[in-house]
């Protein structure tokens, strides 16, 4: 396995927090599985999107409008960091440099606290009327969704890393 693909890894199981992530890494260079984050991580934003838009009807139907667009508001102030920071990472895969992932994890990740702090800002100053619980909820259920995709299982393919065994 080459020392871009560990780290890559290492770095995706650090920002996404994943229980017991260094056994998992271990076992995986092992066993020379990786995960396909890039099928991966597109999806767990569109799932991320489809449960705040889901959370926006539910709760726009049960409590009127202004809950379902705050809901779907503070869902977006979740996925479109979290976009950000995935294609930071994704994209600087291309390049064989551990330092320049390990750079482009940093500004990611910066970039996802000032972009959701900036979201929020944007949301709270400018919107009226609008339900400060809806917009947590939203945010809320966005974030879950990550741990959630993680603990079922974003898979492994089989990765010839060109090594006999």
């Amino acid at each position: 396995m080459q020392p871009l693909d560990r780290c890559h890894d290492t770095l995706v199981a650090f920002f996404c927090r994943r229980p017991f992530a260094q056994r998992q890494i271990l076992a995986n260079l092992e066993a020379k599985e990786l995960t396909d984050d890039t099928h991966v991580v597109p999806l767990t934003l569109l799932v991320q999107a489809a449960v705040v838009v889901a959370l926006g009807l539910f709760l726009g139907l049960w409590m009127g409008a202004v809950a379902g667009t705050s809901a779907l508001l503070g869902g977006l102030a979740a996925i479109v960091p979290n976009a950000f920071l995935a294609a930071r990472l994704i994209g600087s895969r291309c390049g064989n440099d551990a330092n320049a992932l390990l750079q482009s994890a940093r500004i990611g990740v910066f970039g996802k606290l000032v972009l959701t702090v900036l979201l929020f800002g944007v949301i709270f100053a400018t919107v009226r009327p609008i339900s400060g619980p809806a917009v947590f909820a939203g945010f809320i259920a966005a974030q879950v969704v990550i741990p959630a995709a993680l603990l079922i299982g974003g898979g492994t393919e089989r990765v010839d890393t060109g090594d006999e065994s």
